[in-house]
């Protein structure tokens, strides 16, 4: 394990390089945040609810996503397909790693140094604002919300890695990988709660694995999910992660009997 950790030093240190597209990154997300603040707002007065959420409950959902964003998903998650694209994805095979641990542990510093300016952007939101926010005082939320947030990591990653691998079969992976990318963060409700889509779409949305990545977790910290839905949940996340987890492996074999290291 010590060598995925010097990999995930040295990545940190590569991304200190580039401090604008950090900067630029996080005014992003400030940028998105402050947006969905002063829309909320305007739809939701105080003492009123709007699709089940009161308005500090939704206004909570909102600074969770920016949380949970680093954490769950990865910037840095179409480098993959770009390396195995130029040819530079073969100096992977002569190494003694394996490639799945090697790309978890480089993509490790991205998320520690995004989660950290989430944090910050978050306290300074809610000192400068002050928005109504909700906390859940039972520790049992706290502690299913945390298995369902690290469950919730796992399978984004596996998602990710599968759908990456999709490079080794076309050159075109980044126009789908895209298009991917925008469809699951829609369908994990990272733009907003998908409990205000049509009850037909939001019941097809939950058979899907990417309801799980964001929307699950934070119906949990708010108390929106009862016992037994917590429990279901989870156990779908653990047969997703499995299901997936086992295609990945597959698919990864098969891939590389099509990989010719083209541009090396």
């Amino acid at each position: 394990m010590k060598k995925y950790w010097t990999v995930t030093k040295n990545s940190w240190q590569l991304q200190l390089q580039y401090r604008l597209n950090l900067v630029l990154w996080r005014l992003r997300s400030i940028t998105i945040l402050l947006v969905f603040y002063f829309l909320w707002l305007n739809l939701i007065k105080e003492n009123s609810v709007f699709a089940g959420f009161s308005q500090s409950q939704i206004f909570t959902y909102f600074l969770l996503i920016n949380l949970l964003r680093p954490i769950v998903f990865d910037g840095q998650q179409r480098r993959m397909a770009q390396e195995i694209n130029d040819g530079s994805f073969s100096r992977y095979l002569i190494m003694p790693i394996n490639h799945f641990l090697y790309e978890f542990s480089r993509q490790l510093s991205n998320k520690v140094i995004n989660l950290f300016f989430a944090i910050v952007e978050v306290v300074i939101f809610i000192l400068v604002l002050k928005p109504p926010l909700t906390i859940p005082s039972d520790p049992q939320i706290w502690l299913f919300f945390f298995l369902s947030l690290f469950l919730a990591t796992i399978l984004y990653y596996f998602l990710s890695y599968l759908f990456n691998l999709t490079a080794f079969w076309s050159r075109e992976a980044m126009g789908p990988r895209f298009l991917f990318d925008w469809i699951l963060e829609f369908s994990a409700g990272a733009y907003f709660p998908l409990s205000i889509l049509m009850r037909s779409f939001f019941v097809f949305l939950s058979f899907l694995p990417f309801f799980y990545l964001i929307y699950f977790p934070i119906t949990i910290y708010l108390s929106k999910t009862e016992l037994i839905g917590i429990q279901q949940g989870i156990i779908m996340q653990l047969v997703f992660t499995i299901i997936i987890g086992f295609f990945v492996r597959w698919a990864y074999k098969k891939s590389l009997k099509k990989y010719t290291g083209e541009g090396i």
